[in-house]
């Protein structure tokens, strides 16, 4: 199982203990910049090939033997991140009951400047790929609307009579 935050932060947040352990294997944690451990005031914080150790209390030492030797370093190289994949913008454009609004015109315009211009299909949607990944706006060029249509009951009933001429049937008027 791998987890990555490959453009942001990622923190590992528990109330109670929290552990990393390797059953049959080894546990290895690697900083690009610096790695600190701290607990109750204490800390070993490891920077620029430095190890800074400090505590408010007593340093206890418990080993058999304890060796100083001239300085070495060991170079882990990091893991690397995978290259992000293509972002991918979609659009679906609905009117204020739901059907797409077919063939409008667009212009998506990014942060760093980029824009693309296109319009949409029959279904009122576009899609693009390799898009920038960062924050833009759309602005959309909607079609003239359509001209309004006398709902079909309505129609029916004013066909059927003679308002529309000026003549009523079957009166005296």
């Amino acid at each position: 199982v791998s987890v990555q935050a490959q453009s942001d932060e990622l923190e590992l947040t528990g109330q109670r203990d929290v552990s990393v352990s390797s059953v049959a294997g080894k546990v290895l944690i690697t900083a690009g910049e610096e790695l600190t451990l701290s607990c109750g005031g204490g800390y070993i914080r490891l920077k620029g090939g430095k190890i800074d150790l400090g505590c408010p209390g007593n340093i206890l030492l418990k080993s058999a033997n304890v060796q100083k030797m001239s300085a070495a370093s060991l170079n882990v190289p990091l893991p690397q991140l995978p290259a992000i994949g293509p972002a991918v913008l979609e659009l679906d454009l609905r009117d204020r009951d739901m059907s797409p609004v077919a063939h409008a015109a667009y212009t998506l315009t990014f942060e760093s400047g980029s824009v693309i211009t296109g319009r949409l299909d029959e279904k009122g949607y576009a899609r693009h790929e390799n898009v920038p990944d960062e924050p833009g706006n759309v602005r959309y060029e909607l079609p003239p609307p359509k001209p309004e249509t006398l709902w079909e009951p309505w129609r029916s009933m004013l066909d059927e009579s003679d308002i529309w001429s000026g003549t009523t049937t079957g009166g005296n008027h």
